[in-house]
C-alpha cells in the first residue's frame, strides 16, 4: 500500500474522529441547570445482594430471605440479581414512573425506575451528567392504587416517584412470566415536573456553521455542473 493510499484511507479516519470530539465537546459545554431534585428515600434492607446464577445458590437464597424483613426496601439492581430471593415476598420499592399506564382489566401496567435519573439528578436534559442506564421493574398497579398517578416520566419530565408496598414475583404468569411487583399500596412522595430545556448557544453556533458550510458546498457544486 503506497503513501497516497494511506493518506487517501486516513481522511475519513480524521474525520470520525473529528466528529467524536466536536460530539464530546458540545456535550460538555451544554448548560446545566441547577436542579435539586434528590428524593430522599430509605436505605435498603439490605445492604448487597449478590448475584444468584444456579442451583448451588441455595444457601445464599436462603440466607437472603432470612435477613430480609418483611415491608424491607428493595432496589431493582437487588431484584434481578437474585430473583429467586425475594419470590413472593412483601416488600417496600421506590420509584420514577416512566414511559406509558398501560391500561387493562383491573388496574394498569406501568415501569418504574430506581436508577440515579430517577432518585438523584433528574431528566438528563437538566443537567448532561451520563450516570448509568435507566433501570427498573414492571409494576401491576390494580384498581383503585394508580388513580394519584398525574405525571408520567418522559425525557425532559421527571415522572411521579412513589414509593409501592407489594408482592414481588420472579415468574408472574399474568405478565408471561415476567419479573413483576404487584402493588397493593401506592404513595406519591415526590410530584414530577417539566424541565424547560435551556438555549445550547454553542450548539446553535455549530448547526448554522455547517448548515451554511453545507449550503454552500451544495451551490459550489451546482456552478460547476453549470460550467461543463
Amino acid at each position: 500500500m503506497n503513501l497516497s493510499m494511506l493518506r487517501l484511507l486516513s481522511i475519513p479516519v480524521l474525520i470520525l474522529v473529528a466528529i467524536i470530539a466536536g460530539a464530546n465537546l458540545l456535550d460538555g459545554a451544554a448548560p446545566k441547570l441547577d436542579l435539586d431534585v434528590a428524593v430522599d428515600v430509605t436505605p435498603p434492607a439490605l445492604d448487597l445482594v449478590p448475584r444468584c446464577v444456579g442451583e448451588n445458590d441455595q444457601t445464599l437464597i436462603q440466607a437472603t430471605r432470612i435477613q430480609f424483613p418483611r415491608g424491607g426496601r428493595v432496589t431493582s439492581d437487588q431484584l434481578f440479581n437474585c430473583p429467586r430471593a425475594f419470590d413472593q415476598l412483601y416488600v417496600t420499592y421506590v420509584g420514577e414512573v416512566v414511559g406509558e399506564l398501560i391500561n387493562r382489566r383491573g388496574g394498569v401496567w406501568a415501569q418504574v425506575n430506581d436508577d440515579p435519573y430517577a432518585l438523584i439528578h433528574g431528566p438528563l436534559v437538566g443537567h448532561s451528567a451520563h450516570v448509568g442506564f435507566n433501570s427498573g421493574i414492571a409494576v401491576w398497579f390494580p384498581d383503585g392504587t394508580h388513580e394519584i398517578i398525574d405525571v408520567i416520566g418522559r425525557p425532559a419530565t421527571r415522572g411521579d416517584v412513589v414509593e409501592i408496598t407489594g408482592t414481588f414475583l420472579r415468574a408472574d404468569p399474568r405478565d408471561g412470566g415476567g419479573i413483576t411487583l404487584r402493588a397493593e399500596t401506592v404513595t406519591v412522595i415526590a410530584e414530577g415536573f417539566t424541565v424547560k430545556e435551556p438555549l445550547h448557544t454553542a450548539q446553535l453556533v455549530v448547526a448554522v456553521v455547517l448548515f451554511a458550510g453545507a449550503l454552500g458546498a451544495i451551490i459550489a457544486a451546482q456552478s460547476a455542473r453549470r460550467r461543463r
